[in-house]
């Protein structure tokens, strides 16, 4: 069953991936464009080696478990006509946002993660920091809203209205993604990078606490944002509770156990 996405969870998942600070195969001195995102998401495996800034946003909304709620194509000019076309697409940020850059909104893409009245900040795949046109990896950028290169907006289908500059926006219940609007929205698997000892998350407190109502451990002083040993022997636990899936535990939970926890969403 897809799951409820609402515009935090895909923020809150690409601030893991930026934190993470992802990049593309390098080989031989050169970005290849080889990533594990379109290896990852289902439909993308065959545009591996091509532009991949919208392959990443595919790639979260499929991680949070509803690839649905963004239009499924890794082209922008596609993703644009497709949004108009649901009838969800401004010319005002939103959290959540899918922004679209270039004189038409065909070069590049981003998640929109905060806006004020001049600012956009984003959440961008195949990306730098450093000016060049090669993007090689997952970073936070800041972008002013009267940028020529900022297009417009895209909004992604999610369980919940979003928080927009757009005052005529009224986001039609009808169009909002409630296939399964009951069901609740758990923390998507954050990936076997994100659970490095000294790592200080909201989610790894949220996981600490699903790991003591489960019984798979107790803390002398409760769980803490901070991942540490004991967080990681506490995962071995469980993942034994579980009937250790995927054979013995590799010292970080895997995907299965983790969405057998049901950790809740941090924000």
């Amino acid at each position: 069953m897809p799951a409820a996405i609402a515009p935090q969870t895909l923020i809150q998942l690409g601030q893991q991936e930026a934190a993470i600070k992802y990049q593309e195969d390098y080989v031989g001195g050169v970005w290849t464009n080889l990533n594990k995102y379109a290896k990852e998401t289902p439909g993308m495996g065959p545009y591996d080696g091509q532009s991949w800034c919208v392959i990443g946003l595919l790639w979260l909304a499929y991680r949070a478990g509803d690839i649905s709620i963004m239009p499924q194509t890794p082209a922008c000019d596609v993703a644009i006509t497709t949004y108009q076309s649901w009838n969800r697409w401004s010319w005002y940020p939103a959290l959540g946002a899918q922004v679209m850059l270039g004189p038409y909104g065909q070069e590049h893409t981003g998640l929109v993660y905060e806006y004020n009245a001049t600012q956009i900040r984003t959440i961008e795949f195949n990306t730098n920091l450093t000016g060049s046109s090669e993007g090689d990896g997952v970073y936070l950028r800041v972008r002013n809203r009267s940028d020529a290169a900022v297009y417009g907006y895209g909004y992604p289908k999610y369980c919940s209205p979003m928080v927009t500059a757009d005052t005529n926006w009224r986001d039609d219940p009808a169009l909002i993604k409630t296939s399964s609007g009951s069901t609740p929205a758990y923390a998507p698997y954050p990936g076997q990078d994100f659970f490095k000892i000294g790592r200080t998350s909201p989610l790894v407190l949220a996981a600490g606490k699903r790991l003591v109502a489960v019984g798979a451990g107790t803390y002398t002083y409760g769980p803490s944002a901070d991942i540490g040993q004991t967080d990681l022997n506490f995962f071995g636990t469980w993942h034994t509770m579980c009937g250790s899936p995927g054979g013995a535990y590799a010292g970080y939970p895997n995907e299965t156990i983790w969405r057998a926890l049901q950790v809740p969403h941090s924000h």
